[in-house]
Formats: structure tokens, sequence, C-alpha cells
């Protein structure tokens, strides 16, 4: 497996310009990158991907509900050759705000298990970075195998302006 994990997709929609609008449960961003949010929070809002720049933003709730996260397909669903599995991001946010990472693997009945990284990501005024990996070998929960796999970032339940500046994934 290659340090960095090959991510076709979200290389080219860092690169261009685009933007859109917020739908209420599901956004697709760009091919393998969407917010997936709990349809009780009624949520709404724009994003935008400028150039230099993953993903910015910006999110009104006018329910209640209990999760919204960014989803980030992997391409990888064996993990028997890899012994740490993470990411490197850079993010900044009008108000401080706590976002939790997992690794999410899809499973043949249809379930998935989350395997939480240890550290939150908070994001403050200034940009900051941000960078954590799972040690495989002490997730006694992670299945090796899986149907497919996912990073997620769970993000706060209520209206928010969070800018994602950068994103990597590796695994060695």
């Amino acid at each position: 497996m290659p340090p960095s994990l090959p991510l076709p997709e979200l290389t080219r929609f860092h690169n261009k310009d685009s933007a859109g609008t917020l739908t209420a449960e599901t956004t697709e961003l760009a091919p393998g990158l969407f917010l997936n949010a709990d349809p009780s929070l009624e949520l709404s809002g724009q994003w935008r991907s400028p150039p230099g720049r993953l993903l910015e933003l910006q999110v009104e709730t006018t329910g209640r509900g209990a999760w919204m996260a960014l989803h980030v397909a992997l391409p990888v669903s064996g993990l028997q050759d890899i012994t740490y599995l993470g990411y490197a991001c850079r993010t900044a946010s009008t108000s401080p705000w706590m976002i939790r990472p997992c690794l999410r693997s899809g499973l043949e009945d249809g379930s998935f298990i989350d395997t939480f990284f240890r550290k939150h990501i908070l994001t403050t005024a200034r940009p900051v970075s941000h960078l954590d990996a799972l040690y495989l070998d002490s997730c006694q929960e992670l299945p090796l195998t899986a149907l497919w796999r996912e990073l997620v970032f769970f993000f706060p339940c209520e209206d928010f302006r969070i800018h994602l500046h950068h994103l990597y994934i590796f695994a060695l």
C-alpha cells in the first residue's frame, strides 16, 4: 500500500472552483465525497470549493437532529498490510467547533462499524493543522476486511461555518 492513498476525485475537486446548495439529507460534493445529515435537522446552506481550498461549508439547521457528517470514500477494503491509517487536515471556522473523525467499515449484513480516532479536531478562527492516525493493531473492533470504507467527520448539529483547507489521507 502506498504511503498516500490515491484519491483522484478529491484532488480534482480541490483544484477547481465549484459551489452548490446543501440538501436536507445527502449532498454529493464530488464522487466519493458527500455531506450526510439526520433529516430531523432540516439542514440547508451552501458549500463551496474555491481553488486552493478543499471545502467551505455554511450550514443552517431549523430542526433538532442527532448527526451530521462529511464522508470520504476510501479505496481500501483490506487492512492486513497496513499498520497506520490516518489523516492530516487544516481547518478554520467563525466559532470554535469540535469535529469527531472515524473510520467507517461496511459489513456484509448492511451494518457498519465506526472506529473513532483518539483526537478530536478543534476549529478556530485562525487556520489550524490536525494530524491523527489509527494504530490498527490496537483497534480490536476494526475488521481487517470490509465491503467498503469511509473516513467520516462528524460535525456539530447546529448552525456553523467551517473551512476545510486541506485533507490528506495516508496508510503506512
